[in-house]
């Protein structure tokens, strides 16, 4: 796993976590440019789980299989569920579910990658 491509995704959920506390704080609602870049965002986690199956299936196993293994399939859902719920709830206190959406997107791929650098 590329901790060049890791740390590129987790800056970009960074800069979308920022961006939807400054929507919070702002008191707006998510808009299209929102969606765009949370698709972008997605596109890195879904390569990021693409080289952690590679990965698998190749011969390295984590140290703690189950967890990364775990932690794989978790994290494509992460930042679709939470954006369902922020368009779903339109009011005002919805698009924080988006901050902890984009924050927990960094907390998994950071643990993913710290996960694949021990292996047994």
């Amino acid at each position: 796993m590329s901790g060049t491509l890791v740390a590129v995704v987790c800056v970009l959920a960074l800069v979308m976590t920022v961006w939807a506390v400054a929507t919070v704080a702002l008191d707006k609602r998510v808009q299209l440019p929102h969606l765009v870049g949370l698709a972008v965002v997605e596109l890195g986690v879904l390569a990021l789980v693409g080289a952690g199956v590679a990965a698998l299936v190749s011969g390295t196993r984590p140290a703690e299989l189950a967890t990364a293994i775990a932690y794989l399939v978790v994290a494509p859902f992460l930042l679709p569920a939470a954006t369902f719920w922020t368009i779903a709830d339109r009011s005002r206190p919805s698009t924080l579910v988006l901050v902890v959406g984009c924050f927990a997107v960094v907390v998994v791929l950071y643990r993913v990658y710290l996960l694949f650098q021990v292996t047994a």
